[in-house]
């Protein structure tokens, strides 16, 4: 009769997830873009990001990144970050394999790229909707203010529920380092606590980047952030036992988190 080994199934099923869904959900190096429109512009906004999303599934083919994302932005949560008057309406996240395609590719977006891009975009569209239309959607003025930031990814769980779709929500938590250590509390510890939420059914993905490289102004005070799809209607669970509770109730020490804030996908393209 043979034993059956529960731990080394339950292993092999994440192994098998981790297959199938890239470790981070968006790669090694993203950058992350929060608009801040100006009044009544968001209708005008998204027919220019439909647009722009010709040329990025024609990107993501030829290999320049992996995917890129809209997401609407709940305000909620900004009230310990920004004035009210910055609180963005959108983010924006392109990702990639090596911080070396992100750096070219944000190469491509000077004067001479963005004509190219321009010129794709018609081709892209001829016979769908008029150049002239295009040049017009394309040269509205519907931003304010663009803040960006460069990730690199630390640590992640796999992603599970299938490929994101419009109405998905994901949560990011900024991070303010204290501590030299800091990332060892996410990735020994917290990682775990995640990946068996995943295991039982409680959350969808969980990721954990640090900011390399920010616009001139864009906040300062984050060093990290934490990222988190979760499932509706569950709760996650944290253990119980004496080191685990001792090893929460230092963390603190480690990083400042500030309030999450809710984003909710409107485009997606990888």
């Amino acid at each position: 009769m043979s034993i059956i080994n529960h731990k080394s199934i339950k292993m092999k099923k994440l192994l098998l997830l981790t297959i199938l869904f890239p470790i981070l959900g968006f790669s090694q190096f993203a950058s992350s873009s929060y608009i801040t429109l100006n009044d009544g512009m968001e209708d005008a906004y998204l027919q220019i990001e439909k647009l722009w999303s010709e040329y990025h599934k024609e990107a993501v083919k030829r290999g320049h990144k992996n995917s890129w994302s809209i997401w609407k932005v709940d305000p909620t949560g900004y009230e310990d970050k920004i004035e009210k008057s910055r609180i963005p309406h959108f983010m924006i996240v392109e990702t990639f394999d090596t911080k070396e395609q992100m750096d070219e590719e944000f190469a491509r977006y000077d004067e001479k790229g963005l004509a190219e891009i321009r010129a794709l975009i018609k081709k892209k569209l001829k016979g769908k909707m008029s150049s002239s239309k295009i040049d017009k959607i394309l040269s509205m003025n519907v931003q304010k203010e663009r803040r960006g930031y460069l990730h690199q990814g630390i640590a992640g769980t796999p992603l599970t529920g299938g490929s994101l779709k419009p109405g998905d929500k994901m949560q990011v938590a900024p991070m303010e380092q204290l501590q030299d250590d800091y990332e060892k509390f996410e990735t020994e510890f917290y990682r775990k606590i995640f990946l068996d939420n995943i295991m039982k059914g409680n959350h969808r993905w969980w990721g954990f980047t640090k900011i390399i490289g920010r616009s001139d102004n864009a906040l300062t005070f984050n060093t990290h952030a934490a990222w988190n799809i979760g499932i509706e209607g569950k709760e996650l669970e944290f253990p119980q036992d004496f080191a685990s509770q001792k090893i929460m109730e230092i963390t603190d020490t480690a990083r400042k988190m500030y309030n999450p804030t809710t984003y909710e996908l409107v485009y997606r393209v990888e």
